[in-house]
């Protein structure tokens, strides 16, 4: 294997790992630091509950949008590489590939927008108990409501796995099924615009916990087999420098 073509598996490797990375650090930052965990803050919750949930908590939810806003970022690459592997597989059309590719990238302007508007009410704790709870509700909606944009993502990842009919696929079909099946579990958050409290809420339990809960399993399992493929080809890419060499020799 030349040098380059290791450098870039190597690239390759590192960027399917994003994906585990990715999901630790939303969980630790996003969740417990920023106290979405064991509950987000309730849409419910009046104007000085809100103020007094941010004041109380200041310090840890500060370094968790921070840290969070820096994880959302390996969502990035970890993105590129799901479209780098499935474009090997969509030959004649890359339009599945490009959507994957959009959805994902537009996925981490969502979250980070709905994190910057929480990073912004704990920069100012003095204001206005009114304004903060506007903050907070700007970023939940901002995030529940945009859904369609990682279903997007997760549904054409879905069908271009369902195309590879190689002996050893890109990803298995239950995985497929299981990014079709929880993309569409988002749908849902839609109706957080109308509902404060309830399952529908989105702190409630078919807006919260299922969606964000199948997000993040999808991610991990996918990321599995992400790696897998780019370890397989390691040794392969080996042997063809191999005979290379030999067929020059």
């Amino acid at each position: 294997m030349s040098e380059n073509e290791r450098s870039s598996l190597n690239l390759e490797l590192i960027s399917a790992w994003c994906g585990p990375a990715f999901a630790i650090g939303l969980v630790i930052f996003f969740g417990i630091f920023g106290f979405n965990l064991p509950s987000p803050p309730s849409p419910a919750l009046g104007a000085e509950a809100i103020a007094a949930r941010i004041n109380d908590n200041l310090g840890n939810m500060r370094v968790g949008w921070v840290v969070a806003l820096l994880v959302m970022s390996l969502y990035m690459p970890w993105t590129a590489q799901i479209g780098t592997q499935l474009a090997r597989l969509e030959r004649h059309s890359h339009t599945m590939t490009n959507l994957q590719l959009i959805g994902g990238a537009l996925t981490v302007f969502v979250m980070c927008f709905g994190m910057v508007c929480w990073a912004t009410a704990t920069f100012r704790p003095e204001i206005d108990p009114v304004v903060l709870r506007m903050l907070i509700d700007m970023g939940w909606l901002g995030i529940e409501l945009q859904w369609i944009l990682t279903t997007m993502q997760m549904v054409a990842m879905a069908l271009v796995g369902l195309s590879d009919k190689r002996k050893t696929p890109l990803f298995p079909r239950w995985v497929c099924f299981l990014s079709i099946w929880c993309s569409l579990s988002f749908a849902p958050a839609s109706l957080t615009m109308f509902l404060k409290t309830g399952p529908f809420a989105w702190d409630g339990v078919l807006s919260y916990y299922l969606p964000w809960a199948a997000w993040l399993i999808w991610c991990l399992v996918v990321s599995g087999y992400m790696v897998r493929d780019v370890m397989r080809r390691m040794p392969l890419a080996d042997d063809a420098v191999d005979r290379r060499v030999r067929a020059h020799s």
